[in-house]
């Protein structure tokens, strides 16, 4: 983020570097050619070499060298006004260039190089007064036709140029601002896709903040595509992100219908939880509804299929930790004893049902319908009685 605000704050600078170097270019050729009608040789020497400088900045910036043409561009405007106002003298004006010389340096250096824009901008300033200062001193070696005509001709384009300069900033300065306000609105959007609203919104307010939540009561739901693995291997790997986002992106459309907040995905895993970051009416009646849903989507897609699809699916409720994880990339996730209970009715599941703990038996046993499978070995925590979720109870 911060790499692409600082290539859009640049690229103004850059568009100007090569304004400022086209425009020296072709002034300095159309002086060349001038002065060559008029005989100045030495003139007409010196514009040449300014005019060749400007056309190498332009160069270098096509090669993105943009450091390197800003420090030209600036030494060779610098020096060529000194030639100029050493050349015409004080009284044609031409040393007024020297303040659009504190103001060229800020267009055409990037603002990584601040101190270099700084250092030309003081020393145009300085000349600037030192030409005032000795005006005395500087009747110049060339006169061409009136002084008073070239001296309000330089003040009338000294006041052309920076009338366009200041055009110029205010133009780039919109330009620059939309594109920061789409970059801001663009990481908006991917902070809000990638945490829930609320707590999204909680890290704006906090970015320093540990967000760590303690959650009474929550449910959780694991679902797993069953034979995955095996479908995958021959499958291609465009076909396989297809499938699995078809898949998920249904997963994620009952996720919103029912209130839900999506944890994860791993691999063909599916993890959801009721009750956090928000609170849900009933987390347990959620979950439930979910993964009947669920089941349903996954039979309609299933002729599709050669293999058919099946979901193995385990949910359990109770107290877990809530938070987010990581610097660069931020992860909601939960955790506790709930989270691994979950985990394991799913992996101790069997495809096409859905495994529940007692506890959430409890819970929904009067609205839905169940089937008891008993009491198994599962892994970490001994022998536990589960039932299956079959259905919703039909309504007398």
């Amino acid at each position: 983020m911060r790499v692409l605000l600082s290539e859009i704050r640049d690229a103004k600078h850059t568009r100007a570097a090569n304004i400022v170097a086209l425009l020296g270019f072709m002034a300095n050729a159309i002086w060349t050619v001038a002065n060559v009608f008029v005989g100045e040789r030495f003139v007409t020497v010196e514009n040449a070499i300014v005019s060749v400088l400007f056309l190498l900045a332009l160069l270098l910036l096509r090669r993105n060298r943009h450091g390197a043409a800003a420090l030209l561009i600036s030494t060779v405007f610098l020096l060529h006004m000194l030639f100029v106002a050493l050349t015409f003298g004080y009284a044609s004006g031409a040393h007024q260039f020297f303040l659009l010389g504190t103001v060229i340096p800020y267009l055409v250096f990037p603002r990584s190089a601040r101190h270099a824009a700084n250092s030309f901008a003081a020393l145009s300033g300085l000349a600037y007064l030192a030409c005032t200062a000795l005006r005395d001193q500087l009747p110049g070696t060339i006169v061409v036709g009136s002084e008073t005509g070239m001296a309000i001709l330089n003040a009338a384009l000294l006041l052309l140029i920076l009338a366009a300069t200041t055009a110029f900033f205010v133009t780039e300065m919109r330009k620059s601002d939309d594109a920061l306000e789409a970059e801001h609105a663009r990481s908006e959007d991917l902070l809000y896709n990638l945490l829930p609203t609320e707590i999204a919104g909680r890290l704006k307010d906090a970015p320093d903040q540990i967000i760590a939540d303690s959650l009474d009561h929550i449910a959780i739901l694991y679902a797993d595509i069953v034979g995955f693995t095996q479908c995958s291997a021959r499958m291609a790997p465009t076909d396989l992100v297809s499938f699995l986002n078809r898949i998920f992106s249904t997963f994620d459309h009952l996720a919103a219908k029912h209130k839900l907040e999506k944890i994860k995905t791993i691999g063909d895993a599916y993890m959801v939880a009721a009750g956090t970051p928000s609170p849900v009416g009933d987390p347990v009646q959620c979950i439930a509804e979910m993964a009947l849903d669920m089941q349903a989507a996954v039979q309609d897609m299933s002729p599709e299929f050669t293999d058919g699809l099946q979901l193995r699916i385990g949910l359990h409720a109770g107290p877990a930790i809530a938070g987010v994880i990581g610097t660069k990339k931020l992860f909601y996730d939960v955790w506790g004893e709930t989270v691994n209970i979950a985990s394991r009715m799913e992996s101790h599941g069997e495809p096409g049902r859905i495994q529940l703990t007692g506890l959430a038996h409890e819970e929904l046993k009067t609205e839905y319908t169940f089937e008891e499978r008993g009491t198994i070995e599962v892994k970490g925590m001994g022998e536990v009685k589960t039932w299956w979720l079959t259905g919703r109870a039909t309504s007398a």
